[in-house]
């Protein structure tokens, strides 16, 4: 009916591609609660309660609200999000987009002018596995806030 729907932001989570697919989107004003599940990208600027499932991408922009937990390959957030997130890939806060609550991915990019509040555990995640896990210590300097990060495990280079 509308076609391919382009929006300005991305598809690539490394680089913000502005030409990316959008395969939904909850528009500003639409209120969801319960279980999704969904393939390829999908913009929220509604509100979104429960659980979210996806090995793509929740775009969760500058009017959208998202409570609950959230299992997705990428998150990027110019909204409001408050629960639990597991991204497989990343997870990026930009202004003015706020974050609650607790995360867990590999790549985690807060943007000057992002809000996080809560938990971070950065290790390799695969979406309904476990994989290569990474423990964060703390240095033992003056700083006590340096933290350090090393592999577990054997393997590797």
């Amino acid at each position: 009916m509308f076609g391919n729907i382009k929006l300005l932001g991305g598809k690539t989570p490394d680089k913000f591609d502005k030409t990316a697919e959008l395969n939904a989107f909850i528009g500003q004003g639409t209120e969801f609660d319960g279980t999704l599940t969904f393939v390829g990208t999908i913009r929220v600027e509604g509100t979104l309660r429960g659980e979210i499932s996806a090995k793509d991408i929740l775009i969760v922009g500058d009017h959208g609200v998202v409570e609950g937990e959230v299992d997705v390959d990428t998150i990027i957030i110019t909204g409001v999000v408050r629960g639990s997130i597991r991204a497989a890939r990343s997870v990026e806060i930009t202004p003015p987009g706020k974050f609650y609550g607790d995360i867990e991915t590999p790549k985690f990019i807060l943007r000057d002018g992002g809000i996080f509040e809560g938990n971070c555990k950065m290790q390799n995640i695969t979406l309904g596995d476990e994989s290569t896990k990474f423990a964060a210590a703390t240095r033992d300097t003056d700083h006590s806030w340096i933290k350090v990060v090393e592999k577990k495990g054997n393997g590797g280079a």
